[in-house]
């Protein structure tokens, strides 16, 4: 739900930020957003991207759309989902499946 949140809040300030170059001729907030989200997809969204498994062109766009809200969870999430030699012990309550 924090992220559906985060995802609109985001939305709403592309928005907003258009309706302010449309209507007052002034392009200084999209354009500072875009600068912002071309440097992050550059420097850390295709990384992370690549890291997860998504393709280049999923990454550069949920990068530039949203930015950091986009690549810190996938980074939280591989960082969750790292394995040790612990997670492949078994245990005497393993549900064992043989295949014939």
């Amino acid at each position: 739900m924090v992220a559906v949140l985060s995802y609109l809040a985001c939305i709403l300030l592309w928005i907003g930020g258009t309706l302010l170059m449309i209507i007052k001729k002034n392009p200084v907030v999209v354009l500072v957003l875009f600068l912002l989200h071309l440097h992050e997809t550059l420097n850390i969204g295709l990384k992370v991207g690549r890291e997860f498994g998504k393709k280049d062109s999923v990454s550069i766009a949920s990068c530039l759309c949203f930015g950091f809200l986009w690549w810190l969870p996938l980074k939280r999430q591989m960082k969750k989902e790292t394995f040790t030699d612990e997670d492949f012990v078994r245990h005497d309550d393993d549900i064992v499946i043989y295949h014939d």
